[in-house]
């Protein structure tokens, strides 16, 4: 039986370490005891220590090491968001982060929702098309709905989205919604064995409040079934929760953001 807590927090791992090998200007940096991610864009999303643990039979190093990862983002000038987990919580590792100038910035939730022999409705909504990217057309489309969505400055936005590459081998899959013809709306994928992973679900402003969101949802759940997925995970604001648990997906831990 597949572990939820460990499969969110595997999943994203290796979504963030398939985005650093896909882009130029991030560096996935992975140990036996710590994931993180570095750009020289100063962007958190890229700037991101996903996972650290101490060595049970050596928590007197963890202070020293927590220090050195601090100051390997800041000799660069990066600004650094450390992830915490309720499942996992080391007060030796949020000590030493508040001593070296490190808030809480905000919570996100990890939810998870089992596939197998999941009904998934998904009502006809006129207008409304959703495709697999399959093009480079397809692809860049999907970066500028992103880019609209999240804000992201012109200077930033051509270089971050580079981390975006189609993959052939339908791992890591990206679904855009039109209305209409018009792109509205994005979501990605990434499949790690019998674990699918939700991200990047948005829509665009003058798209909102008619559940386009909610339907793109469930289009990647379907999607993630017919690969075989038995388990589907992702980490969510507070702000779009309702939408996930309405196709039955459950909070199983807690990610306390630092910054």
């Amino acid at each position: 039986m597949i572990n939820k807590k460990d499969a969110i927090l595997e999943n994203m791992i290796q979504t963030f370490e398939r985005l650093g090998d896909n882009s130029p200007y991030a560096k996935f940096i992975r140990a036996e005891n710590s994931a993180r991610i570095e750009t020289e864009l100063p962007l958190t999303i890229f700037n991101r220590v996903f996972d650290y643990q101490a060595a049970d039979d050596d928590k007197s190093q963890a202070a020293g090491q927590v220090k050195s990862m601090i100051d390997s983002y800041r000799e660069r000038g990066a600004k650094c968001v450390w992830h915490v987990y309720s499942h996992k919580l080391d007060e030796v590792v949020v000590e030493t982060l508040k001593t070296n100038g490190f808030l809480p910035v905000g919570t996100m939730s990890g939810m998870a929702v089992n596939l197998e022999g999941k009904a998934i409705q998904q009502p006809p909504m006129p207008g409304l098309s959703i495709v697999t990217v399959q093009t480079e057309e397809e692809l860049e489309r999907f970066k500028r709905v992103f880019v609209a969505e999240y804000g992201l400055p012109d200077e930033l936005a051509n270089a971050f989205t580079e981390a975006f590459v189609y993959d052939p081998e339908g791992q890591m899959k990206y679904f855009l919604a039109y209305v209409d013809d018009v792109p509205a709306g994005t979501a990605m994928t990434f499949r790690t064995g019998d674990v699918g992973g939700l991200y990047m679900v948005a829509t665009l402003k003058e798209f909102r409040r008619r559940g386009i969101g909610g339907v793109m949802v469930g289009h990647a759940l379907l999607d993630m079934q017919a690969a075989g997925a038995t388990l589907a995970v992702l980490q969510a604001s507070d702000m779009g929760q309702t939408i996930y648990r309405k196709h039955g997906f459950e909070e199983e831990l807690v990610i306390q953001l630092f910054g």
